[in-house]
Formats: C-alpha cells, structure tokens, sequence
C-alpha cells in the first residue's frame, strides 16, 4: 500500500508537470472521450468461422480459437479483401498434443507462440515456431511445477526461460500475482496485493475469483507487464525489476464492485463489464465493454449485436498516456492487431455468421 501511495503521488505529480500528453483522467475512467469515429469492412469468408476470439495476428494471418470446431485453432490468411481459411492446428483431447481448455498467446514479430493447457489448473505449456504450426511433433511441451496449493488462472507472462509469471497465488495470500521459477520448482508471491485493506490471513476465495480471473500482458521487448481485471474497469501497467514488481502506472481504476456471499462472489448491478486488451511494442489496445450488470441483465443486445459486445476503443503506450479514443460504426467481440499496419481485425457478426471486420487506424 506504501509503494501504492508513493507511485499515486509521482502520478499526480507528473500530471501536473506534462502538458503535452494525456494521461488518464476521470473523465477516461468513465468514458467521456473524444472518439475519432472509424469505418470498418467484412473480410469475405471462403469457409465457416467456427470462434471469434482473435488469439494472434502474424505475417498476415489470424489465429482464431475454434472450441466448437475439431480443431481448436484456425489459421487464416489476408488477402487483399478476402479471409482464406489455410488450415487448422490443436485436437480436442486429453491424449499428447491435445487440450480441452487451451489459451495461446504470443507477438507478431516473434518465431514462436506459446499455448497453456489449462483444467482447473496449468499442467504444460507448449512452445511452438511458427514454421511449425502443422507439425506438432516438433512442439515444445515444458511440464508446470506442481502449483503447491495456489489457484492459478490460465494467464502467463514469459520474462525468460525459467521465471513466469502467473495469475494467482495461495488462498490465503493478499496478492493477485506469482512468480514461478520452471528450474527449482519454487512459486513465490509478487508485491501487488488485492486493492483495499486486507488482512494476510484466512482464505480469500472470493477475491481471488475476481481479481486473479484477468488478462497479464507482456511488453514484446521490455520487462513489462499489463494486468487487467475481467470486471470494472481495473488495469495497471507492471514495470518489473529484478524480478520484482516495481513501478505501477494505473490506466483505469475503478474496482470491480461485488460482495462475498458464503465464500461465492455476488456480482453487484452497478459493476461494470470489464476490459479486452491485446499489445503491440508501442501501443496498449483497450476494448471498454458497454454496460454495468444491471444493464447487461435487461439489455440482450448492444446496437443490435449481443451485449458482451462492444465499440469503444481506446489505445495507451507503455508510459500509460493516452493516445487516441476510437468509435467503430459496428460493435465486435474480440479483436487482434496488425501493429505493423495500424490495422485492427474484429471479430463480429454479419447475421448469423461469425466475419472478420478490419478497421485501418487513423
């Protein structure tokens, strides 16, 4: 809470002495921006969309999660203003090579990606080049440690061969986020408690439910990280330094409003719904979802699209300015970016069919 404080302050500090670029204010927190209204178009599809989750975009190509589909990823390729389904990658298993509940992740300019196999805890990670996204006998299969009685979410920053960093920690622990160290085996606690006093005993079941159930980000290049809560609109940029968390610049703060009922998290009507951020080297892309639990309760859609779907986009470097508010003419669901371009690939729906929506950055 100390280090809290003491960042808080450099914060209001900086503000007051830079003029010259945005940061944060009440008004973003609560999303009374100026947008910069953005038109997008429909990919043309030559073959079924099976999942709208946009995991990676590299060298021209979507990686998109499939779950419904036999294999869990798809692969397609731009062309010009086309969508070319190129193949498919992942079984559906418990046998070597497959998942149930997998999660990918990975940067456009890297040669890997990586995939977690995650049932109710992370049992392996896989390694996997992207010249062999079809053959998976040359994938990289690194076991996790045994998570020593932590509640581990499927949410992993690589800061190098041995030391990842996790969300989740021990029941009883006041902190959101673990490092855990792939040669020894040996999990540890990160600085960066559950926001509020909390007394660093009994078990916090409820808060982990909420806060450790998040997106963690890493910078590309930099030992840094993002972590953004699923609920509210809660997220802060990590600078890590020797393995530790040391500076912390908030991008939103509003917390997650909920109540703990028999050890099961009550979701209040005025929390709102929560943050999808995908990363670039130079940008934090940030899709605000519309509505508060209430409204979501009595509103099944969101300008025609279902509600958990949405339009505003707001966009942040790594110093936590704010760089340009956007407002696509057409709500999407998930999204991945093409940093190389400035183009933004939506996932959304033309009908019943699930499309690709690229939107060019202005």
């Amino acid at each position: 809470m100390r280090n809290y404080i003491y960042y808080l302050l450099l914060l209001v500090l900086s503000l007051s002495c830079t003029s010259n670029k945005r940061k944060i204010d009440k008004n973003t927190q609560l999303g009374k921006l100026a947008y910069t209204n953005v038109n997008g178009t429909n990919l043309k599809n030559d073959s079924t969309i099976w999942g709208m989750k946009v995991d990676l975009v590299t060298d021209n190509r979507l990686i998109i999660q499939e779950l419904s589909n036999e294999l869990l990823y798809g692969v397609y390729r731009v062309e010009g203003e086309k969508l070319i389904k190129e193949g498919g990658f992942l079984t559906k298993g418990v046998g070597p090579f497959e998942m149930i509940h997998p999660d990918l992740w990975g940067n456009e300019g890297d040669s890997v990606f990586y995939i977690s196999n995650y049932s109710g805890m992370v049992k392996e990670i896989y390694t996997v080049k992207k010249t062999d996204i079809y053959n998976k006998e040359k994938w990289k299969i690194t076991k996790f440690p045994d998570p020593q009685e932590c509640l581990f979410y499927p949410s992993i920053a690589i800061l190098d061969d041995s030391i990842y960093i996790v969300s989740g920690s021990k029941l009883n622990s006041i902190n959101i986020l673990s490092r855990v160290n792939l040669q020894t085996g040996s999990i540890s606690d990160l600085d960066f408690p559950f926001p509020g006093f909390n007394l660093p005993s009994g078990f916090k079941i409820v808060e982990h439910m909420i806060y450790c159930d998040a997106q963690l980000l890493k910078h590309p290049r930099q030992n840094k990280l993002l972590y953004v809560c699923r609920l509210g609109k809660y997220a802060k940029i990590l600078e890590m330094e020797n393995g530790q968390i040391g500076k912390q610049i908030p991008l939103y703060s509003i917390l997650p409003q909920y109540e703990s009922v028999n050890n099961e998290r009550k979701i209040k009507d005025d929390c709102l719904g929560g943050i999808i951020a995908k990363v670039t080297a130079d940008k934090i892309y940030c899709l605000v979802l519309p509505y508060t639990r209430k409204e979501e309760n009595e509103n099944p859609f969101y300008k025609g699209m279902p509600n958990y779907f949405a339009d505003e986009m707001v966009i942040f470097d790594w110093d936590g300015n704010l760089i340009n508010a956007y407002r696509l003419d057409q709500p999407i669901c998930n999204f991945g970016v093409d940093g190389t371009k400035n183009i933004l690939y939506g996932t959304t729906l033309d009908g019943e069919e699930f499309v690709v929506r690229r939107f060019v950055l202005k």
